[in-house]
């Protein structure tokens, strides 16, 4: 009788499995599960227990889609399973569930096992877990279509380059990139290197060279140039690849067009620098007019020539240059002008007057500032060179002081008003790495134009002042006559600057004998040439009628005569006296016609003398009324125009001024010094230069008389 077999042996038996080869099927490195045709588990192998967590025995004879579908994919795995009854062979990945409930992946390979007849005896499958490699696999998807996101989303293109063959693989946007269409790159690095931009090609090639050396990523910005001949700008970042011995093989990386972003960078600081252009431009500007602003400071600052030049020099010193000199003719015929020198280091200016007396000054010079004097040419010289001074012809001596004093750049223009070339102002720049513009000559032609017209003003005004000093002399007398007995002082301060000739005087002359003297103090109203005329006048016509013989009374109603009958429309006021001396004392008449009264100080007071009297020139009739006083030894009388009295603000009341008066006699010993004090107690009320009228003082003292022998 045969021995019945159970039918997992038999199901072995029948696919040739005996159970001596059991052992085999568990040293496979794969699951390996063998089912009869109804897929009923018959054989179970050490790697599907470990697998799916189940031993053979708690298996054997159950259902295989059962026993490891999920619920979800039973119907599935029923379907695959019944192909398989059907002799189909199926792979692929499949879910399953195991022991614990843990659903894994596993790659799983079934097929039948057929008999003699093809009918299917078992079914035979093989599976591993492929979770971990699904995952990575799937992550690797990911990262791949990320990275196409980004490339997409980015505009990048992407090389690789194999270093030993020589063979470039660039995707279709870096072809793009290239102005090539796809497939249209034939992948040599020749043709790569073509169309780098000739300018740009050195450098791409060394960053390539220096990465595969180095083994490191390089990044490359530059320009390629199109199949049509445009040119765009790449920006590029690459990776040296390496084999399993570290030894570099190539290249990876890849490349964005960034033309666009190259020209708005451009635009950017286009107009960044215009913007910075216009911020220098207004800076300059700025500075500039600050400059001239200082200058025409220095300039009003200055009252004479010399102080022009001082203020000058020392304004532009260090703004417009290192060294300033101003060089002015002193007259329109001088021929070697005046000289004023400012320097960063004061130390140079003396090295600079040591030169000028070692070179003296030649008009007939070709070049410098003789030059520019006698021609009213500037000279510039931006850049002052070796071919510069080989053109100017400078000595060795010449050159030797020029690099002594390191001169790299100057400026020498006329100062020329009218027509007339009044001298030049020069500028140098010397160890500073500035150097001259247009710009700062046009500037140094301002400067030099305000400087010729203060200059031109201060000589008009010098020549004013000169002539209504000398006109106001001639109006005056040069000398006082000695007259015994008599100590006399006169005084006259012009207001303001004395540019102008004024209307007060004095004169002391004898009447017909020396016997007899004059004593005149007038006020003219107004300044100017029409108060001269009638100065003049008033003195020529107080003489002659005085010479005449007429009396004090008739000698003032001839002066207002001659006024009235004269082209001027002004008046004046006058005093006029007539003095006598004895050994007793002296005698004195006084005339007054509208001018302030003269004060008297004697030992015991001080008292005003005198009749108003009425203004000359104004009135047919006059109303005078002379006084005849006496005086004794050491008394005084003080003769004065109202310019002492009457100050804007600060009045001299007639009581206060017969006290200055005073005081001023007491404390004096003679005439002289009665003027002194006077002027220095009428500086403290207001000082002269403040003043808007003019003064004149008349002093008297009797001195005793000379003891007899």
């Amino acid at each position: 009788m045969a021995e019945v077999l159970p039918e997992s042996d038999r199901v072995a038996a029948d696919i040739g499995v005996g159970i001596g080869e059991h052992a085999v099927l568990d040293a496979l490195p794969r699951a390996v599960v063998v089912t009869n045709a109804d897929g009923r588990v018959v054989l179970w192998n050490r790697k599907a227990e470990v697998l799916y967590r189940w031993n053979e025995a708690e298996v054997l004879g159950r259902s295989i889609v059962e026993l490891l579908a999920p619920p979800d994919a039973l119907i599935a795995n029923e379907s695959d399973f019944a192909g398989v009854r059907q002799g189909l062979v199926v792979s692929g990945d499949r879910l399953v569930v195991r022991r614990d409930g843990e659903i894994v992946r596993v790659f799983t390979h079934t097929q039948p096992v057929l008999d003699a007849s093809g009918n299917v005896v078992a079914i035979v499958g093989a599976s591993e877990d492929v979770g971990v490699v699904r995952a990575a696999e799937q992550h690797a998807r990911d990262v791949t279509e990320h990275f196409r996101a980004a490339l997409d989303a980015g505009g990048l293109g992407t090389w690789r380059w194999d270093a030993a063959s020589g063979v470039i693989v660039w995707d279709e946007r870096l072809e793009g990139l290239f102005g090539f269409a796809p497939g249209g790159f034939d992948r040599t690095y020749e043709t790569y290197v073509s169309m780098l931009h000739p300018d740009d090609r050195a450098g791409v090639l060394a960053t390539v060279d220096e990465a595969m050396r180095t083994k490191t990523r390089y990044r490359t910005d530059h320009r390629v140039v199109w199949p049509d001949g445009t040119i765009h700008w790449i920006s590029g970042v690459g990776g040296v690849t390496v084999d399993d011995r570290g030894i570099a093989t190539g290249t990876v990386g890849c490349v964005l067009d960034v033309t666009e972003q190259v020209a708005e960078s451009r635009e950017r600081e286009r107009l960044n620098a215009e913007v910075s252009a216009a911020h220098d431009r207004e800076r300059l500007q700025r500075e500039r007019l600050e400059f001239l602003s200082a200058i025409n400071d220095a300039l009003n600052s200055s009252t004479g020539r010399e102080e022009v030049m001082r203020n000058v020099t020392r304004t532009t010193v260090p703004r417009l240059g290192d060294w300033c000199s101003i060089h002015v003719l002193p007259s329109r015929t001088a021929v070697v002008p005046d000289v004023e020198i400012a320097h960063v280091d004061p130390d140079m200016i003396t090295y600079a007057k040591q030169l000028q007396r070692r070179f003296p000054y030649d008009p007939a010079a070709e070049n410098g500032v003789a030059h520019v004097i006698r021609t009213g040419r500037t000279e510039f010289y931006p850049d002052i060179t070796d071919d510069v001074m080989t053109s100017l012809d400078a000595t060795d001596d010449e050159r030797a002081i020029i690099e002594q004093l390191a001169l790299r750049s100057s400026i020498a223009v006329p100062l020329i008003k009218h027509g007339h070339i009044l001298g030049a102002i020069q500028f140098v720049m010397s160890s500073s790495s500035r150097r001259y513009t247009l710009d700062d000559v046009a500037l140094a032609h301002t400067v030099a134009g305000r400087i010729a017209s203060s200059l031109e003003n201060h000589r008009l005004y010098d020549e004013q002042r000169m002539i209504a000093t000398t006109l106001q002399r001639s109006l005056l007398p040069t000398n006082l006559p000695d007259i015994p007995r008599l100590d006399i002082a006169v005084r006259y301060w012009a207001a303001g600057d004395t540019n102008e000739v004024g209307g007060d005087f004095y004169d002391v002359f004898a009447v017909g004998n020396e016997e007899e003297w004059a004593i005149v103090i007038g006020d003219v109203c107004g300044t100017g040439p029409a108060a001269a005329a009638l100065t003049g006048l008033a003195r020529h016509t107080i003489r002659a009628s005085a010479w005449h013989g007429d009396t004090p009374t008739e000698i003032l109603a001839t002066l207002n005569r001659a006024v009235q009958r004269s082209e001027t429309i002004s008046f004046l006021t006058a005093t006029y006296s007539v003095i006598t001396t004895d050994r007793a004392g002296a005698t004195i008449t006084i005339a007054n016609a509208g001018h302030p009264l003269p004060v008297v100080v004697t030992a015991n007071e001080t008292t005003t003398v005198g009749n108003p009297g009425t203004l000359l020139g104004m009135l047919d009739t006059l109303d005078i009324a002379p006084i005849t006083i006496s005086l004794l030894d050491d008394d005084v009388i003080v003769f004065y125009t109202d310019g002492a009295t009457d100050v804007p603000k600060h009045s001299i009341d007639e009581q206060q001024w017969r006290h200055l008066v005073k005081t001023a006699a007491h404390t004096a010993s003679n005439a002289n010094e009665i003027a002194d004090n006077i002027r220095d107690a009428l500086e403290h009320v207001l000082p002269f230069d403040r003043r808007n009228d003019d003064i004149a003082l008349l002093i008297i003292k009797l001195q005793k008389p000379a003891s007899r022998s």
